[in-house]
């Protein structure tokens, strides 16, 4: 009983956090708990498919018993198509055993971010997420009209969206059924649509004029920004290490090869270019 009375103060302040509500107990001469969130920087196949793994880590010692947030994406980039748990704690087990309820882990895809909450009412830390490890892999299709060789972002958010008051909650809940908040971090992760290289005529040459400059690295730079688009054999032609996304490798590598020529440093699929 006193399990479920403190599984249901922590999802209940999940679900209503609010720093300000009273619902954070924590002492004044101990450091603040920290918890990590990282989204992972992925590349989708040639089909537009793609996986990317949240990671969890920088756990508090205690460990968490509950956590809600969202990751949010570009609708009109990107279609999510499922969501894999990837670390099991045992807490859904011995919760069935004690007919627990609601579920430890559950989601759900509402329309613009993906709705995230791990919560488990047994108050042995052993079941508890302690280690710093992948948390869940999300799986997702790319849009048919998003450009070759650009990015959309999968940010890790509140669960009620990037809203002014709204925060990431993260705790556990003591011995006395006291809600601890965690502090969180967070890295955005993306996905990449990657650049179809049979489209290249010569790698580095991203304005198709027949040769490389320092003003295909300037354009390569304005790219990444995203302060332009290029056409789809510009593109190609600027995937200079040929791993099917553009970054700042790749304008490393071009400035390294107008430096030191291109026998020196070959570029593209390394068969010539």
């Amino acid at each position: 009983m006193k399990a479920q009375k403190a599984a249901a103060a922590m999802l209940a302040f999940c679900s209503a956090f609010s720093p300000a509500a009273g619902l954070i107990t924590r002492a004044d001469d101990t450091e603040e708990a920290l918890t990590a969130i990282t989204a992972e920087t992925a590349v989708a196949d040639g089909n537009g498919a793609f996986t990317a793994t949240v990671s969890l880590s920088q756990l508090p010692e205690t460990g968490l018993c509950a956590a809600e947030f969202a990751v949010a994406y570009d609708a009109a980039a990107l279609s999510m198509t499922g969501v894999e748990l990837l670390y099991d704690t045992g807490a859904q087990n011995a919760e069935d055993f004690a007919k627990l309820e609601p579920p430890v882990f559950s989601y759900e895809d509402k329309g613009d971010r993906l709705w995230i909450r791990w919560g488990t009412g047994l108050m042995n830390a052993d079941y508890w997420l302690k280690e710093e490890r992948p948390f869940f892999r999300i799986s997702g299709t790319l849009s048919e009209n998003m450009p070759a060789g650009t990015r959309t972002e999968l940010r890790i958010v509140p669960a009620a969206g990037e809203t002014a008051k709204a925060e990431i909650a993260a705790g556990y809940v003591d011995a006395d059924g006291n809600a601890h908040y965690c502090k969180t971090s967070v890295t955005h992760g993306a996905v990449w649509k990657p650049i179809d290289e049979t489209g290249a005529t010569m790698y580095g040459d991203l304005d198709l004029d027949g040769k490389r400059s320092v003003s295909d690295a300037v354009l390569m730079h304005r790219v990444l920004a995203e302060e332009l688009a290029l056409s789809a054999a510009g593109y190609a032609n600027a995937d200079c290490e040929f791993d099917g996304v553009l970054t700042l490798a790749d304008v490393r590598l071009l400035l390294e090869s107008l430096l030191k020529g291109s026998d020196a440093v070959v570029l593209g699929a390394r068969k010539g270019s």
